[in-house]
């Protein structure tokens, strides 16, 4: 059965940096009911007058789980355009596998698709499977849940890199092949019309160099009004110790073409039909 339908309409929309290539999917679905769940989310941002700029972004998520199988697609994305012009394009699809050995344990697999304008990333692909151990789990009553899983898995990451104009890629980093261990943390808190919090963090390390990692913290707060008006604030830290490094052929120098954090902040309307 159909159990819910977000359409999300950001009032204000505050983007110090955009995201490393890391997807947060923790967030979409916070529950393991049985039969189909579905979600939606639109929200933007508009400028006029001395400046030009719109900003839309947008997702597409379902969801089903019978007895011990839980299958979720997932896929979003971004565009911005700046007086009419597109400078920016980031597309995902997510396909996302879980079996649950019992009530505590689960294995899952997963496979991504995704580009990027602002990371370079023509594409990128991804193929992983690990295990996931809930280890709290309290519930008072129905009026609140407190939970606690970590995961451990590896997966295979292919990525295309697209040089901008002015950069020459170095050491082959144009295309790239790796292999990478991934873990997590997620914690839940769900108080019963009132508020729900999911912390998420990952880590991304590369098996043949450690010093090569990726890094994601996001919260996600869901403050409900009433029954179908909440208030959503996402708050996102991510870093990548090694983005792309080329020679500028301006200055013949060697530098990093993207930064190695970013930080972002979401507040937005959520509409529950």
């Amino acid at each position: 059965m159909l159990k819910y339908l977000l359409f999300i309409i950001s009032f204000l929309f505050y983007n110090l940096s955009h995201s490393q290539s890391i997807v947060n999917t923790e967030k979409l679905f916070t529950t393991n009911d049985e039969g189909l769940g579905a979600s939606a989310e639109l929200s933007g941002s508009s400028i006029s007058g001395n400046a030009s700029v719109l900003l839309m972004e947008y997702s597409l998520n379902f969801s089903y789980k019978n007895e011990d199988h839980y299958l979720r697609f997932l896929s979003g994305g971004e565009t911005i355009y700046e007086d009419n012009d597109e400078v920016s394009n980031s597309l995902f699809t997510q396909l996302r596998y879980n079996y649950f050995i019992n009530e505590k344990s689960r294995l899952y697999s997963f496979t991504q698709i995704q580009s990027n304008a602002i990371l370079l990333l023509e594409r990128r692909l991804l193929l992983g499977a690990g295990y996931r151990r809930n280890i709290i789990d309290i519930k008072k009553d129905t009026s609140s849940r407190y939970e606690l899983d970590i995961s451990a898995g590896v997966m295979q990451e292919q990525e295309l890199l697209k040089t901008p104009p002015e950069f020459n890629i170095i050491d082959g980093q144009e295309s790239r092949n790796y292999t990478r261990a991934i873990f997590s943390l997620v914690g839940i808190i769900d108080i019963k019309d009132k508020f729900t919090i999911v912390n998420t963090t990952y880590l991304q390390q590369y098996l043949m160099n450690f010093n090569d990692f990726r890094l994601l913290n996001e919260t996600n707060v869901m403050v409900k009004i009433n029954e179908w008006l909440s208030i959503g604030l996402d708050l996102e830290y991510r870093f990548d110790s090694d983005p792309p490094m080329g020679l500028n052929k301006v200055t013949n120098m060697e530098e990093f073409i993207l930064k190695n954090k970013d930080f972002n902040t979401n507040l937005g309307l959520i509409f529950n039909f």
